[in-house]
């Protein structure tokens, strides 16, 4: 299970942090909070996966997408980096 919480701030960014497992069947709920976010009008998208314990493939692709779609990717767990890495 996954938590995500959106935080708009006054410099026009939005860090939607995550915790917990991330995993496919996530993906909708997390895609539709950075939808919302981009509707926000937010100069700066932040994907903070400081709280991730867990990842499956289907996150980490989600994840080098989003980055080449623009969301910054931030505290990225040391297990987590390489892998995104090597999809980039």
């Amino acid at each position: 299970m996954i938590k995500i919480e959106s935080k708009p701030d006054a410099t026009g960014t939005v860090r939607v942090t995550l915790a917990g497992r991330m995993n496919g069947n996530s993906l909708g709920e997390l895609r539709r909070a950075i939808d919302r976010a981009r509707r926000q009008r937010a100069r700066r998208v932040l994907l903070d996966l400081g709280e991730i314990t867990l990842a499956d493939r289907a996150s980490i692709d989600f994840l080098v997408q989003q980055s080449r779609d623009e969301v910054e990717l931030i505290n990225c767990p040391p297990y987590i980096q390489p892998w995104i890495a090597g999809e980039r």
